[in-house]
């Protein structure tokens, strides 16, 4: 059973890293017209010793119908991951969720 939001539309996340270990970091929220504020956190993550620690974060607020992150950081021999959590604020509440991309080993 799906999810079904009021005020969230749809939400990605993803990492790539190119072969000189540039880490490509995207996020992205889209609002439904009930929505009316978003604020995005993507972050990306190391895998190390059984857990995840946290290496850099981004945040993007905005008003508008959409937000999304877009940035690279320079990254060494290892497995990552992008989390991405996201908050739309409408009328009637809140909504928020997480979401993680893919990993990749370096």
């Amino acid at each position: 059973m799906s999810i079904q939001y009021v005020y969230i539309n749809q939400a990605s996340t993803s990492l790539t890293i190119s072969a000189s270990g540039t880490a490509t970091v995207y996020g992205y929220v889209q609002k439904t017209p009930a929505g009316k504020n978003i604020y995005l956190t993507s972050t990306l993550q190391r895998y190390s010793n059984g857990s995840w620690t946290d290496v850099k974060s981004w945040s993007k607020s905005s008003s508008s119908s959409s937000a999304s992150i877009l940035e690279t950081y320079q990254v060494s021999s290892g497995t990552y991951r992008v989390e991405t959590y996201y908050y739309v604020s409408g009328d009637g509440g809140y909504e928020s969720d997480e979401i993680f991309s893919k990993t990749v080993t370096y």
